[in-house]
């Protein structure tokens, strides 16, 4: 019988769209003065109860209506929630997080972040099952299991910290070739390596965890088509993770680039890939905006050894978000460029 399982951080494959999980210095980098997300994952359904996330976030920017401050803050608070199998095993995680972001040129800033938060990890004993309970007849939960196993949930605290270097220029003046937004970050989680094990008289500390993040949105020779090629590479431990790919966006219509008013549709779509030791998902995704609204769809199509027992059936994970735009540009330090 195991005695000691190890567990994961909480995992989405929208990681546009789940900022917080990759770095802390990325909170504010946005255009306007409000962004919040919900995110939604379950993932391996071919197994019953299968593993299945949920997160919230907002984001909130200070000072980008002072042009003549080179510095503006952004302010974050997240959410989350993790649980799988009968057991219930799972995490809960509520955190915050603060950047200060620099201002280098008219078209660059570097942002320097910093994340705490709170965590309970624990399993639900109430749904386990032991050999021992079984009166010959029927399971009876009143037996003792005779396995002389305590679990206690496991409550932690948590830091991390992450620089980032952001790029952004107006529509109306990029050169083709040349990207409307870029960011480039690296971020360190659990720094103080906490606790986490939830059986009793076992030490299981977290291992840091190391992200580093590039992604662009560059124009093409087809007018209000752009595309958004992204890398993310995330060490913990012994364990390795590669996720690389590329979306394409197309304008379908655009609201007035002076004042910021009217209604702005676009849809994208595309694929990344991700490798753990070996090529493990393709990942489809598609995203539609409308105005304020983004609604994104993908889906983590398995392609390991795994696809067995998985039959090539990932995750499908769903993605809301809102954004409150600066409706005149004269108030953010970017004028209006394309988001992801």
């Amino acid at each position: 019988m195991p005695i000691i399982g190890f567990n994961q951080d909480i995992h989405f494959s929208q990681l546009a769209r789940s900022e917080f999980l990759v770095n802390p210095a990325f909170t504010g980098t946005f255009n306007g003065n409000i962004r919040a997300t919900a995110n939604w994952k379950d993932q391996w359904q071919s197994i019953n109860n299968t593993f299945r996330t949920y997160a919230s976030s907002a984001e909130f920017t200070f000072g980008k209506g002072r042009p003549k401050h080179p510095t503006f803050y952004g302010v974050g608070l997240f959410a989350a929630k993790d649980v799988s199998g009968d057991v219930e095993l799972g995490a809960t995680n509520l955190g915050a997080s603060f950047s200060s972001i620099f201002k280098i040129s008219r078209n660059q800033r570097f942002s320097i972040g910093l994340q705490g938060g709170y965590g309970k990890l624990g399993i639900s004993t109430s749904n386990m099952q032991w050999g021992s309970q079984y009166s010959g007849l029927n399971f009876d939960p009143a037996l003792f299991d005779g396995e002389g196993v305590d679990f206690n949930p496991q409550q932690f605290w948590d830091l991390s910290a992450g620089v980032a270097w952001w790029y952004r220029k107006n529509d109306r003046s990029v050169a083709f070739g040349a990207p409307h937004d870029a960011k480039i970050g690296l971020a360190v989680y659990h720094l103080n390596r906490p606790e986490t094990g939830f059986i009793f008289g076992e030490e299981v500390r977290t291992p840091m965890r190391m992200v580093f993040h590039a992604s662009a949105v560059l124009p093409t020779p087809i007018l209000d088509l752009y595309w958004y090629p992204n890398l993310t590479t995330q060490i913990q431990g012994k364990q390795s993770e590669v996720v690389f790919g590329a979306i394409a966006k197309y304008t379908l219509q655009s609201g007035s680039k002076r004042t910021g008013y009217g209604t702005d549709v676009a849809v994208s779509g595309g694929f990344n890939f991700r490798i753990n030791n070996v090529f493990d998902a393709v990942i489809p995704q598609i995203f539609l905006d409308v105005e304020s609204f983004s609604f994104g769809l993908s889906y983590d199509i398995n392609m390991s050894r795994l696809n067995t027992a998985s039959s090539y059936r990932g995750g499908l994970e769903l993605s809301l978000r809102f954004t409150n735009f600066n409706h005149y540009t004269h108030k953010n330090p970017f004028r209006r460029a394309v988001d992801i």
